[in-house]
């Protein structure tokens, strides 16, 4: 288990984690934010590259500077290392001389993968690239992996792979962190999202629970409705768009929303718009944004 209590990390006038606490259990949890929400900066810290300002990082209880704590993680960041000219067996010696790896688990994945063993890594592609490095993480013998855009430049076959080989790894008890801008990936696989804004803890849920705090509809009204008519009636307005004449609306609210909204204002139509899994975590970074991530779940 991974323990995060009051977390500051600055950046000359630049607070990049502020008063972050959270916690990582066994299973597989989606870190999600905008871009300098804070999300490597605190893999960084949880892995002890980065030494923080305030606060404390546990790892089953040891602080993540301890040699125990370290050598029970392992963090993949978004780009790794890999020796000049190494191929995959010269990059995995390298790593080997570092970390505790099940070879013959690595080696499965690579050739599951059917990644090119002979060519030199620093040649592959971004994505052959991530596989191998993602292949390596999943070898570690650590219970504690966190994986920093494990889904960059992968295309849809090769992102099923991988999430195969990471619910099997984490079906063994692992603590498993995956930052990703790929929402769909992440929302089929993970069992738990943590939201950052601004160096904090904005939103957290389960895979099931989050977004069910939103209500989308569609509309067409009799009158012009503004984005301020719809928050006169008590509702937070999350999105608001009007195409022609047909207004697209997603407020915080319950079952009884839609109900409110027709009392109100009498549209012509109104229904209620189902919310795909990478508009709701899309969502959830968009209110988080709007709180300045100061709002915990």
């Amino acid at each position: 288990m991974i323990e995060i209590r009051r977390l500051v990390k600055c950046f000359d006038t630049t607070r990049a984690v502020d008063g972050l606490s959270a916690s990582f259990s066994p299973g597989i949890t989606g870190l999600v934010g905008q871009n300098g929400a804070g999300k490597s900066t605190l893999f960084r810290l949880i892995a002890g590259i980065y030494q923080p300002d305030e606060g404390d990082v546990l790892v089953n209880g040891i602080p993540a500077t301890d040699r125990k704590a370290k050598a029970d993680l392992f963090f993949l960041s978004d780009d790794p290392y890999a020796p000049k000219g190494a191929n995959i067996e010269a990059t995995l010696d390298f790593y080997l001389g570092l970390f505790d790896i099940d070879v013959s688990e690595f080696n499965r994945i690579i050739d599951t993968f059917g990644l090119p063993r002979n060519k030199p890594v620093n040649t592959f592609s971004k994505g052959m690239k991530r596989q191998m490095f993602v292949a390596l993480a999943l070898a570690m013998k650590a219970n504690h992996l966190l994986l920093d855009e494990a889904f960059d430049g992968l295309d849809p076959l090769v992102i099923d792979q991988i999430r195969s080989e990471i619910l099997s790894v984490a079906s063994k008890g692992k603590t498993i962190v995956i930052s990703s801008h790929n929402i769909f990936a992440l929302q089929r696989l993970v069992d738990r999202f943590v939201v950052v804004s601004k160096g904090h803890v904005a939103r957290e849920g389960t895979s099931q629970d989050i977004g069910t705090e939103f209500i989308k509809f569609q509309a067409a009204f009799r009158l012009p409705t503004s984005e301020q008519d719809l928050a006169a009636i008590g509702y937070r307005v999350v999105s608001f768009r009007t195409v022609g004449s047909v207004t697209h609306a997603v407020l915080l609210g319950g079952e009884e929303t839609i109900e409110a909204v027709k009392e109100r204002f009498d549209p012509l139509f109104i229904e209620n718009v189902p919310l795909d899994p990478e508009e709701i975590v899309a969502l959830e970074m968009m209110l988080a944004k709007q709180d300045g991530g100061n709002q915990n779940a």
